[in-house]
């Protein structure tokens, strides 16, 4: 599974206007069900997932990005992502206590779980190298996005 197949074009929101991590866990899955990829009761239930996953620990892992997500999601039928940039930063209870600008949010049903850890293995990936997450809490190019993740799709 790639990065391109969980994060296409309609599934990128360059422009977050949340500045918590609540209502930008909201938005991220609101954008999914305004572009037509989930129902809003599907939209519901994602929400619920990703809520409680996040209420046993903050996916906030540090320079600027968060990872959102439930692996235990059954109201989709295969792996799902939405990716979202804040260019002001959101207060989002960081392991080093700094703003998220990136968020990537990836839920699964539990029988998808094998596909799910890949994609957050790929995702993680970021987490080492701070120039990407640099560009990509500032860029607006989805095109430029799109092509670092087939870069890191062909490198794993």
């Amino acid at each position: 599974m790639n990065l391109l197949d969980v994060f296409p074009e309609p599934h990128l929101l360059v422009n977050l206007e949340a500045r918590d991590k609540t209502n930008a866990i909201h938005e991220l899955i609101q954008h999914l069900v305004s572009s037509g990829s989930v129902d809003e009761d599907t939209g519901k239930k994602i929400e619920k997932a990703v809520n409680k996953r996040e209420a046993e620990g903050s996916t906030g892992i540090g320079k600027g990005l968060a990872i959102p997500h439930s692996k235990e999601c059954d109201a989709v039928d295969s792996v799902i992502g939405v990716m979202g940039r804040s260019t002001d930063g959101i207060e989002y209870n960081s392991i080093d206590g700094g703003a998220v600008h990136v968020l990537f949010l990836v839920v699964s049903p539990e029988s998808q779980a094998d596909q799910h850890l890949k994609i957050m293995k790929k995702i993680a990936s970021l987490h080492r190298d701070e120039k990407t997450i640099k560009f990509f809490s500032s860029t607006d190019r989805l095109n430029s996005v799109k092509e670092i993740f087939k870069e890191i799709d062909d490198s794993m």
